[in-house]
């Protein structure tokens, strides 16, 4: 017969019962030292965040052995002092077991480096993500210590090439169970951990993304980007516009015609019901949670706690009710996802469908509009690139031509450009967390064993600046590094061609190790859109150079740019205040 393990709360309760055997304060003291240290050990084998598990192990304990100790010790008044003193101690205690079995020779991660604080609690890197600059931070530390560093008590970050493709091979960690409420029965397809369940849920989206489906999208791209064009030529002239909450708008209202048959009209009336404050406002409670997903199961289940995330996922699942009950006049996602046209041997059910909403509309629009405001950002800073971009955009002709999806696709400097904004800007800039399978005892990751319970990442924005990978400078905007040789070395000479001095000592010098390239993730887990947002960015960026001139606002840079970019999973954007001056062509 099987051993029946008793739950925490009983576990703990039997503790308690144990001491009323023990009558001396000097033994209830060690006893209570005894718990304190049981209740670290039951935490570390379930890790629990059910509130009576919590409240159970955390207050109703450590009250009843106060409550115990104070009875045998108290002398005149001093019950109340005997009273903290035992809650006091279990608490320090408890802590203290905690914070020096972290630190100790005996953890499983005591031999990778990191910071001291990182290494004792995920509260510095909680309050490091708030301020929106995780990214940074993981690069500085990865120059510091190398390319394997703990952050957290169980977190590793890899910048390792060897083990990038390993390691997204692996399931989500547990950054998500903090983003979404733990008694929520039917997560969205980003939030499964199981490798299983995610590839039944993933099918309804390849088949949404397969290039027959992708050509069918192409109308409603077109519309909507031939109206980003007119809206922001309607603008007042030659006042300022920002380009970041017009593409953001474009984006959104893309989204929504593409998984919904129809929706928003952002651009038309502007975010007048605050949804994009929404998307964008919840992101930031969601990646402190995402870091300490025990606190995030925890308020999750306040009602006022988060309000902008469930606003949001609110509206979204509206949104999917709606399309499910009246349909589309043409195949949208959810044609897809709902199983319209009867592919499935068991379609998704409603929860799972609705769930899926709002990611397609976060997933799409955010990461899209990131790239495409980011990528005039470099383009306006760098007058050469612009130009060139610009003068092979106008070689396709006019009109329809412009907009001719197959013939953007043959851009090598367009295609050179984006890869180039995606490398030095990718739309998840921190990557990816993953965890071995539960159960599985571990798992390998390049030459490096990650034990069971350990959630590991590659940072994305620190491996896309590596000098090992991408050379010579790194750091620099060079769509040109993209381009085959002889047409990179005729472009600039002074940095690519290997017999000049600025280039190095040898041909060697040029490094472009695509390998290392990874900005829409990689593996069971990598961005199925991705084909649709090349098409996307190719088509914005198409139109609005054809069309128009544009600058940056006078004193406007790059710094200030990127000193308002924050990194909370998606990417808040700064302002990108530009004028745009109608080319004389197109009239």
């Amino acid at each position: 017969m099987a051993a029946v393990v008793e739950p925490p709360s009983t576990a703990a309760m039997t503790a308690a019962n144990a001491l009323l055997r023990v009558s001396s304060p000097p033994n209830l003291l060690g006893a209570i030292l005894g718990v304190a240290v049981l209740v670290h050990l039951v935490f570390k084998k379930t890790e629990t965040h059910e509130p009576w598990a919590l409240l159970g192990l955390l207050i109703a304990l450590p009250t009843a052995l106060a409550v115990l100790y104070a009875s045998h010790c108290c002398v005149g008044g001093s019950y109340a002092i005997a009273f903290c003193t035992a809650l006091g101690l279990f608490w320090t205690a408890l802590t203290c077991s905690i914070l020096v079995y972290r630190i100790s020779p005996i953890h499983p991660l005591a031999a990778y480096p990191g910071p001291l604080l990182c290494r004792l609690s995920k509260l510095r890197m909680a309050y490091i993500a708030l301020s929106g600059k995780q990214y940074l931070y993981y690069q500085y530390l990865h120059e510091k210590y190398g390319d394997v560093v703990r952050v957290g008590p169980n977190e590793l970050s890899i910048r390792d090439l060897n083990a990038t493709a390993s390691l997204h091979g692996l399931p989500k960690g547990t950054f998500w169970e903090g983003r979404v409420p733990e008694n929520e029965r039917v997560r969205p397809l980003i939030a499964l951990r199981d490798k299983r369940e995610h590839a039944r849920r993933r099918r309804p989206w390849t088949r949404a993304f397969s290039p027959g489906a992708l050509k069918s999208y192409e109308h409603i791209l077109l519309k909507r980007c031939a109206q980003l064009v007119d809206v922001l030529g309607s603008q007042p002239q030659p006042s300022p516009v920002d380009l970041t909450r017009w593409v953001g708008y474009w984006s959104y209202d893309v989204m929504n015609d593409l998984v919904f048959g129809e929706g928003t009209e952002m651009m038309r009336d502007g975010d007048v019901d605050g949804l994009w404050h929404l998307l964008e406002g919840g992101q930031k409670n969601a990646i402190a949670m995402g870091h300490l997903p025990w606190l995030g199961a925890l308020f999750l289940r306040l009602p006022h706690f988060a309000q902008e995330l469930k606003a949001f996922r609110a509206h979204a699942k509206r949104c999917a009710l709606r399309r499910m009950k009246q349909g589309s006049p043409h195949k949208d996602l959810f044609y897809y996802l709902i199983d319209e046209d009867g592919v499935e041997k068991h379609p998704p059910s409603v929860v799972e469908v609705i769930n899926d909403g709002g990611l397609a509309i976060i997933a799409g629009a955010d990461t899209t509009s990131s790239a495409i405001t980011n990528l005039f950002c470099f383009l306006l800073q760098s007058p050469k690139a612009y130009k060139r971009l610009q003068t092979e955009i106008d070689s396709l002709g006019s009109g329809e031509e412009v907009a001719d999806v197959s013939k953007q696709a043959s851009l090598s400097y367009l295609n050179a450009a984006l890869n180039e904004c995606l490398r030095l800007l990718p739309p998840v800039l921190s990557g990816s967390q993953r965890a071995p399978e539960i159960g599985s005892g571990g798992a390998m990751v390049g030459s490096l064993f990650i034990p069971e319970g350990t959630n590991v990442f590659t940072p994305t924005y620190a491996l896309h600046r590596d000098p090992r990978y991408f050379s010579p400078l790194p750091d620099t905007f060079l769509p040109e590094r993209w381009l085959p040789p002889a047409l990179r070395e005729s472009l600039e000479p002074t940095i690519f061609h290997p017999s000049k001095p600025d280039f190095g000592t040898s041909s060697s010098s040029f490094i472009l190790n695509t390998a290392a390239y990874n900005p829409f993730s990689l593996g069971t887990g990598s961005c199925i859109g991705k084909g649709f947002a090349w098409l996307e960015m190719r088509m914005v960026v198409c139109l609005l150079m054809h069309r128009y001139d544009i600058r940056l606002a006078e004193g406007y840079n790059l710094k200030q740019y990127m000193a308002g970019t924050r990194d909370y999973f998606v990417t808040i954007k700064a302002e990108l205040p530009v004028v745009l001056t109608p080319r004389r062509h197109t009239h």
